[in-house]
């Protein structure tokens, strides 16, 4: 009898210290030291990639590849344990030498992932911010165009963005495909509808959440600035209007304190019937951003071409920030300016006359004139 009391007794003192040193395996520290030998204060993190459909075996001899962990046995029995053998979120992980199994585990099923920072400037073209997203974010620049062109269109055909009927919506798919096929850009349902700024975003995120995310936050902003100005000028276009005369103040303006009256001097000339002449939409046609356009260019055969047709043009040349949506919204009411020119130093000259901005024109010239020969010199 006593020696079945000591047997039953030495069972339960094994099986005790059984749990225990199961316990400190998987909540005690990992390996402190990574295989290359490095110590902590040198190689304190390293990045681990948990794809879609990764199986925890396969994480696990990750794990114990990268020097995370020392037996892979471990985290399975632990993952079986805890019931999240199935749980794995695929995404990209910084994770320290010296964590223990429990909590590997533990960020490797709670999603906290890396996040990648991309940033947007504003008045990039719709293939330029496409282009940006699926260089930071791995997929591809055809997926997130055709996925925001999509949003876009259901959105003007729930009678969100456009004034008027689906007619109008078959009007302008048509006029964007005939431009597409003239010229050498292809025209966008979705430009003008992306945000610019800079944003983190989750390893792993594909182009249709990346292309909701960008535009769903553009129309927030646009739906925020139309609220905040009802009754003003704002208030007379349509969200598609309002972003294409937002994009071409973006394309202008060179300086925060220009915007406003800028967005006046398309407005007075909108208002008195006027041909708009803005350079802007005469280089997204041709992709001459930033470059100097010729006589010749202007009289590209576009219906974006303001400098042939009269009011704004079928839809943004670019992808405005809030400020230039603001100015847009809200130009100044003060301006009675139909005409600017580059003062040749960073901002504009603004003229009511045509006299007025003649004088301006010759003025930039002779500087700009000043500025090659000082470059020769």
């Amino acid at each position: 009898m006593k020696r079945a009391i000591m047997v039953a007794g030495a069972a339960v003192v094994l099986g005790v210290l059984a749990v225990l040193w199961a316990w400190s395996l998987w909540t005690g520290p990992g390996p402190a030291v990574s295989p290359g030998g490095k110590s902590p204060s040198e190689q304190a993190t390293t990045l681990i990639r948990i794809t879609d459909g990764m199986t925890l075996t396969a994480a696990a001899d990750t794990l114990v590849a990268r020097g995370l962990l020392k037996h892979a046995k471990v985290l399975l029995a632990g993952a079986r344990v805890t019931g999240k053998g199935r749980s794995l979120r695929a995404g990209l992980y910084e994770l320290p030498y010296g964590i223990s199994p429990r909590d590997l585990l533990r960020a490797l099923t709670t999603g906290t992932a890396v996040q990648i920072k991309v940033t947007l400037p504003e008045g990039l073209a719709a293939e330029e911010m496409a282009e940006i997203m699926a260089g930071s974010l791995g997929f591809g620049v055809d997926n997130f165009l055709a996925a925001a062109d999509s949003l876009v269109l259901a959105a003007a055909a729930g009678g969100r963005l456009m004034k008027g009927d689906a007619r109008a919506i078959a009007v302008h798919d048509s006029l964007l495909s005939a431009e597409s096929s003239r010229h050498p850009r292809r025209f966008r349902w979705c430009e003008g509808h992306l945000a610019p700024d800079t944003f983190l975003f989750a390893e792993g995120t594909t182009a249709a959440s990346a292309a909701a995310f960008l535009v769903e936050t553009q129309w927030a902003r646009l739906d925020a600035v139309l609220a905040a100005v009802a009754g003003t000028v704002g208030a007379d276009y349509s969200r598609q209007e309002l972003l294409t005369l937002a994009s071409i103040v973006e394309a202008e303006a060179r300086r925060d304190d220009e915007r406003t009256l800028i967005a006046a001097v398309y407005v007075n000339r909108l208002r008195q019937g006027r041909r708009l002449e803005a350079d802007p939409t005469v280089a997204f046609i041709l992709r001459k951003k930033g470059k100097r356009l010729f006589y010749r260019d202007l009289e590209v055969g576009s219906s974006f071409n303001t400098y042939r047709h009269k009011g704004l043009p079928p839809g943004p040349i670019g992808n405005p920030g809030l400020a230039a949506l603001e100015a847009a919204a809200r130009p100044d009411s003060a301006c009675r300016a139909m005409f600017f020119v580059s003062d040749g130093k960073g901002g504009h000259v603004f003229s009511r006359t045509a006299s007025e901005h003649e004088a301006a024109v010759r003025e930039f010239r002779r500087i700009r004139a000043g500025n090659r020969t000082d470059r020769k010199n």
